[in-house]
């Protein structure tokens, strides 16, 4: 919550700058003074891996609403995350992390409604925007299923046109909804595995596809022996068929219309 393991890295970091310096006068044993020299030495010639580690590892505090707060880490050789967290005593517990990288938040740009569990965000720059709807009590969010599945399709609705990226998951089952510009829609599980992607539009060619393509893939269960007595249940996913739909069938859909559509046609193709 204070950036305890960065300003400990940092005071560590110091100790082995100064100390050599500071020992100068002092009586030290011969060992002592070995030590401090090899010590200094190697600091200084850490400095880069250091510098790198502490920027990854220091959070910079974006925005708070009372006890959610947004911040990013990552930075120098990592790639820049943003986090939403809930402060819990001298914690702050991740609720969810984006890696999109545009961070001009204003306060109007992200709510937090516990009473339903969600929270909305929106995430932009010059060249780039991207909305977020997400659960911040599972729970609470799952409850409110019909109510939360409205919402999702009024912020989708609302912002279709502008947006480079929208993500949204569902609360009947945690799965997740990314709509990727105009040229693709993805399907994921809850533990983010994708399972479907709706694709209309080709990077290869730049041009929108003849037909739309859709990627089904199904999570299949391997287990594997550890010991006589002990197995562990792996999940791996399998790429069940590519299948091309005329267009007019599939049209770009709302979230809640994705996700009817992948699962009746994953039951249908079971």
């Amino acid at each position: 919550r204070w950036n305890l393991l960065a300003w400990f890295m940092l005071a560590g970091y110091l100790i082995g700058i100064l100390a050599l310096p500071l020992s100068h006068g002092l009586d030290k044993s011969k060992l002592l003074k070995w030590w401090l020299r090899i010590d200094f030495v190697a600091t200084i010639l850490l400095f880069i891996p250091f510098y790198f580690t502490f920027i990854v590892s220091k959070a910079n505090f974006v925005s708070e609403r009372g006890k959610y707060v947004l911040f990013t880490t990552g930075g120098g050789m990592a790639k820049p995350a943003l986090r939403l967290g809930k402060s819990e005593g001298l914690f702050i517990k991740e609720l969810y992390n984006s890696d999109d990288v545009g961070f001009n938040i204003c306060a109007k740009d992200w709510i937090v409604n516990e009473y339903h569990g969600y929270s909305s965000l929106k995430i932009w720059n010059d060249y780039y925007k991207s909305i977020h709807l997400f659960p911040i009590d599972s729970t609470t969010y799952h409850k409110h299923n019909n109510i939360i599945d409205t919402q999702i399709d009024s912020v989708f609705h609302k912002n279709i046109i502008g947006y480079v990226r929208m993500v949204f998951v569902m609360p009947e089952d945690f799965s997740t909804i990314e709509y990727c510009d105009s040229s693709s829609i993805e399907y994921h599980s809850s533990d983010f595995i994708q399972l479907a992607d709706i694709k209309y539009w080709s990077y290869e060619t730049g041009n929108f596809l003849d037909s739309v393509l859709i990627t089904l893939s199904i999570p299949e269960n391997d287990v594997l022996p550890i010991t006589d007595s002990d197995t562990l249940l792996v999940e791996r996913v399998e790429t069940e068929r590519q299948i091309k739909l005329p267009k007019e069938s599939v049209p770009w859909m709302s979230p809640t219309e994705v996700h009817r559509f992948i699962n009746d046609l994953k039951r249908s193709k079971l």
